[in-house]
Parts: structure tokens; sequence; C-alpha cells
């Protein structure tokens, strides 16, 4: 967050703007809407890799594509994911004047560290107009800018042209992007000792070395997301180094060039065919190879075709840096972290997933177009629910975006616990995001130790266990007692449960369980840092029944095939429409709650809760672990799911707890003060 004077701007860039900053890609969901779940799981991937710094809504980032309240709810989400705690710059160019300024007036509110500009992308064709325009943003901004020199915009200045840019106080420097590496180097000659200029791509540093001039910051690219991983980010640390002085072309060659070349390529490649635009669409794409969410582009640009797709898969995938073997199994191709959170086994930040179960690859395809956030193979022709074949998961995982989960369902187990293992250890083989162990007609103590004996087998591998049991078990001898279900996974060591059923006989979960049961036990659950999955041929009907139990995931099967019926084909038509109105739910437009619980106020000081991208998991195992340590202190937790906010309330009225205030903010979320039980 920025907290330099206007004055200066300049001794702060000098300070502040080094190393690797990121381009930010603008992922879609779907339906073609902003996908604010995926651009922060987006942020934390890049701040997992080392990079200083971001920048939101740049050419990268489609904004010509986006609305202007689009563009607003971009620089939201980046700032709050941001936090205050990594370098965060908003683009603001708009042919409009007053919309340049009202985005520039909301980037200073959320807390960015500065503003990029480039020419107005319509009228500006001379150097002078670019500079009133340019003038106009710095004379009502207090934040620092960069200008973006660029093609894209219609024009190029001249390096004349952006000297007398950075003449005007605050303008700090220029990210030239003209792809003119005589344009590059002229400015950083004439204008570098003076401002910041950057020309984001790694030939400029040997080329600074030989004619004796310095690049401190690489502003920004898309190659760190697009070469690292999290445990190899060799881009990373050779732009470090070489912002530095310390160039190291040898360890550049051994890690790193090979990836430049293919990203070279179809840079180039993808440039050439949009008739010089920049490519999005495979930066994308090969983003989503990465573990990264993208989707696809809007129009007028266009997606790549699933040839070019699957040939760049095909040259990426060997490439993708990987760290070397140690004693344990090799770590598995990245992707997205299962359930992403702050509880202890990491769970979800999002909160009722849509899981949908396939039997083949046209149905995994299928739900993954429909917006499934979690592909489960399985096989319904086996008795009681069996598995998928090896073969079938690992086409799935290879051909499902990295992002998206893949898990296995091993159906009812026999009890076996080498034969549960040996399977268990397939899974994680496979790379499969989790798998499910089931069972039915079993001995309590003999399916802990076969999920004590799975967890073993999982050693090495990021494959989280999911014990599951079923709440019909009691139409079968010797049926265990789904009420112990928390109980098993906790004793079981597993990373989350599964309630399902077995019965198909148009009785569903609901049927066997009823809600408040269910509650019970997904907050007990939650409470212990278990993720927890709700199944069992739910159907939309059944959507407000588990908004108000609210587990993490969502199963379903019939309800997504083209008929309703479980033996049809999924349509993803059917797979979109209940995702979205999962979607509606979640986020408090349609409301499944009638009695909001109000507080009576209080003034005392508080310990804060920040659960803003944390699960309700997370939150309420926060909120334990404050009040277990302190029963004096008042706390205040900071909420912005709809759903969360109805557990977390749910939790503290059962808890005992008193709930004193609830304040809605301008931003959407909710804080509500919290007295502990017991305290004075």
């Amino acid at each position: 967050m920025a907290t330099y004077k206007k004055h200066e701007a300049q001794e702060w860039a000098w300070d502040f703007l080094k190393a690797q900053w990121t381009t930010i890609m603008t992922p879609f969901t779907p339906d073609n809407r902003v996908d604010e779940d995926g651009l922060r799981r987006n942020i934390r991937y890049i701040r997992s890799l080392g990079t200083r710094g971001g920048g939101c809504t740049w050419g990268m980032g489609e904004f010509w594509s986006l609305t202007f309240d689009e563009r607003v709810r971009v620089m939201d989400t980046v700032a709050a994911e941001a936090a205050g705690q990594w370098g965060i710059a908003a683009h603001v160019t708009h042919t409009s004047v007053g919309d340049m300024l009202a985005l520039a007036d909301r980037a200073e509110a959320d807390g960015f560290d500065l503003l990029v500009v480039a020419p107005p992308y319509m009228v500006a064709k001379t150097e002078d107009v670019v500079y009133d325009y340019v003038k106009t943003l710095a004379d009502h901004t207090n934040l620092a800018i960069m200008f973006y020199n660029s093609p894209q915009f219609g024009m190029l200045m001249s390096p004349q042209g952006l000297n007398r840019l950075c003449q005007i106080p605050n303008v700090v420097g220029v990210k030239e992007a003209s792809f003119n590496q005589q344009t590059s180097l002229e400015t950083h000659l004439l204008v570098g000792k003076q401002a910041i200029i950057s020309t984001p791509d790694e030939w400029i540093y040997p080329k600074a070395k030989e004619l004796g001039f310095h690049q401190q910051v690489m502003f920004a690219n898309t190659s760190d997301w697009r070469f690292d991983t999290p445990e190899c980010n060799y881009y990373v640390q050779f732009i470090d180094r070489a912002s530095r002085g310390d160039l190291d072309l040898e360890f550049y060659d051994k890690h790193l060039k090979d990836l430049k070349a293919l990203s070279d390529k179809w840079w180039g490649g993808t440039v050439k065919k949009s008739g010089g635009v920049l490519p999005a669409p495979m930066c994308k794409y090969w983003g989503e190879l990465m573990g990264m969410a993208g989707g696809h582009v809007r129009p007028p640009l266009m997606s790549l075709t699933a040839e070019e797709k699957a040939e760049l898969k095909q040259e990426l995938m060997p490439l993708i840096p990987r760290p070397q073997a140690v004693t344990v199994p090799a770590q598995p191709r990245v992707h997205a972290p299962w359930l992403n959170g702050n509880g202890r086994n990491g769970l979800s930040d999002s909160g009722m997933m849509l899981l949908v179960s396939v039997q083949n690859m046209a149905e995994a395809l299928e739900a993954d177009k429909g917006g499934a956030d979690i592909i489960d193979v399985k096989n319904l022709q086996e008795a009681l629910v069996g598995s998928g074949h090896p073969n079938l998961v690992r086409e799935v995982r290879e051909r499902i975006p990295a992002e998206k989960h893949v898990s296995v369902t091993l159906g009812v187990v026999p009890n076996q616990a080498g034969t549960v293992a040996m399977a268990v250890h397939a899974a994680g083989m496979l790379d499969a995001t989790s798998v499910k162990v089931g069972f039915c007609e079993s001995n309590y103590n003999d399916a802990v130790e076969i999920l004590q004996g799975a967890r073993e087998a999982l050693h090495g591998y990021d494959t989280k266990l999911i014990g599951s049991l079923f709440a019909d078990n009691h139409l079968f001898k010797g049926g265990l007692d789904p009420d112990l279900m928390v109980k098993l996974a906790i004793e079981g060591r597993c990373d989350g449960f599964l309630i399902d059923t077995l019965t198909k006989d148009g009785r569903n979960l609901f049927d066997f369980i009823p809600e408040t049961r269910l509650r019970e036990m997904v907050l007990e659950a939650k409470q212990a840092g278990l993720s927890t999955a709700l199944s069992g041929h739910l159907k939309l009907d059944n959507l407000d029944e588990l908004a108000r139990v609210n587990p993490d995931i969502v199963g379903v099967r019939g309800a997504v095939c083209s008929s309703g019926a479980r033996d049809r084909a999924v349509a993803w038509e059917a797979v979109s429409h209940f995702k979205n109105q999962l979607d509606l739910r979640k986020s408090g437009e349609i409301d499944v709650h009638h009695k909001p619980v109000n507080g009576n106020g209080h003034n005392g000081g508080w310990a804060v809760i920040d659960g803003r991208g944390k699960n309700c998991a997370g939150v309420i195992a926060a909120l334990s672990r404050q009040m277990d340590d302190d029963r004096g202190a008042f706390v205040e937790a900071i909420l912005h799911d709809a759903l969360n906010i109805y557990d977390v309330i749910y939790w503290a009225e059962q808890a005992g707890h008193r709930l004193l205030t609830q304040r809605k903010e301008t931003d959407g979320t909710l804080r509500v003060l919290i007295q502990p039980f017991g305290s004075k």
C-alpha cells in the first residue's frame, strides 16, 4: 500500500520497483463472468513464486473487454488479495478522461501502489496529445505513474517523448514495450538515470551490461507464472539476481533457455495469426497448463483451437520444471491445491464447490465445459459403486485444465487394508486430487485401520484422503453407522469426508439424514479442519437445504444428466445451470435463511479474525483458537461469503458465545463482533 507523498513518488519508486513484477490475466467463468475466485487463486500462485508485485487490467488482462464495473471489481479483488503485503499496479487507460480519473481514484482508495497509463487508443496520434493526457492524470492523482509504451495502443512515443513525460513529477518511469530494441536502448540511455525504464524481456540485461546502464525491475511480464513453479522458480531467481547486477547466463541457459524458445515460438505465431494483437489466448491456456485459472478470451479475440491446445500442451509439459527426486516419490504435476485455505489440511476458501461424477472422457469434458469444480471418476456399473479404469483417470487428469480437481472414487472397499492401500497409492501415482474410500458393511475399527494404511500409502503424494460413509448404511446388514463419519475421518487421518447414498430408488441423502443432523456433522468436521462433501441423488430442489448445511463440496450426477437420470450422459448445459444456482446461494443472491441475527452493540476492544480469502472451516478454527487462548477478549470476524456468515453465526450461538454487533461494509463484507462464552 502506497505510503509516500506525491512529491516523494520518484524516490519511492527507486526504492520499491525492483526485481520481477507480473502481469495478471483476467480469468472468465464458462458463462463469461469475471472469475473472482480464480483471480484470487492466481494471485496466490504467483506470489508463491516470489514475484515482487503485479499489475491488473493491462493488455494481457483484456481491459478493453471489461466493463467499467468489471475493471473496478478486478481492482478491488486484487487489492483485497494483496492486503497491503504485495506490490500492486492498476492500469487506468481509457478513451474517456473522466473514466480514467475515476479508475485512478478507485485505485488510490483501494491502496494500490502505482498507476499504469498508455495513450488513449482512439484519438491520440501525436506526442503532444499523449503528454497532455498523461499530465491530466498526474495532476489529478497522488499516486506514482508508469507510462506504458506499446504498439497495442495505436502509437509509440519516441525516446525524446518519453523523456518529456518523465519530467512530470509523479511520472516515475516507463514500461518500454515497443518491441523495438533500438527504441528501448535509446530510452534507457537517455532517460534511465532520472526515471525507471523497464524493458519486459530478458535480452535487456546482457545489453545493459554491454552498454553500461542498469535495469532494476522487470515491469512486467507473464514469464514468471508461465515458466516457474513454486518449487522451481528459476525465472524469478534469474530476474531477481539480474536486477541486482548479478547476470548469470549459465543459469539461464540451464533452466530457462528451452522454455523461452518455446514461448517465443508460440508468442510470435499467435501474434502473427491475430495480426499483431497481444497473445492473450496463448498465455491463458499456458497458464491453465501451469495450474492457474484462465478460461476463454472475450471477442473479438479467439481462443486457441483444440489442435493448437493439444500441440502446445505436448510441447510444454516436458519442459515444466520439477524438483529433483529425493527419498519420496516425484511430485505430481502442479494443479489446483486441494480446497486451498488455512485449515489444518488445506481447506476450501470458496465453499460449496460442485463435484460431478463421470464415467468416461466425453462426460468429463462435458462436466468441465459446464464449470464443475471437481471431476470425479467412478464406475457406476460395479456393485455398490466402483473405480474407473486407471487409464481413464490418467487421460482425464491430462486433458482437464490443471486448475480443476480430478478425484477418484474407490466405492465401497473390501475389508482388506493392503488391497485398499495399493488402490489408494495408485490414485496418488495418477496425480488424482483426492481419493474416496467408502465403507458399508464394515467394523469401525477395521475401517480406521484401513484408512490409516491408506494415509501411509499416500506418503510423498499430494493426493488427499477422503473417508466415506453412506447415509443408508442401516439398510445393509452390519452397515457402519453414518453418525460415526466425523469420528472415523479424524481417527482415520483423513483430509475430509464424504457422506453419500447407495440406494438408487428415488430417495436421497435428506431422506436418510435430516438437515439439522447434517449441519451438525458438517460444522463438527469444519471445527476439526476437515473438508466436507455431501452427495446422494441430490437435485436442484435440495439446493436450499444444502446451502443451509454449507458443505465444502456438493456431489451430483443424475441432476446434471441430459434427462436427469443417472444412466444418461452428463450434459454441460445441465452442469452450468446447477453450478449457477449453487453460486446464487453462495453469493447470497438467493437467501436460504429467513431470520438473520441482530446484535446489541458494544464498544470494547477486540481481536480481529480476517475471514476474507478463507473458508468457513478456517475461520471457525481460527475463532476457536482465539477464544481458547483468551476468553476475555472480544473477537471481531470479517466475513464475505454469505453462507459462511451464517455458519459462523450458527457456530457462535451453538457454542454459547454472544453476538454483539453486525456491521455491513461498503465492500460487501460483514463485521461480526462476538463476546466469548464465560467472558465478563
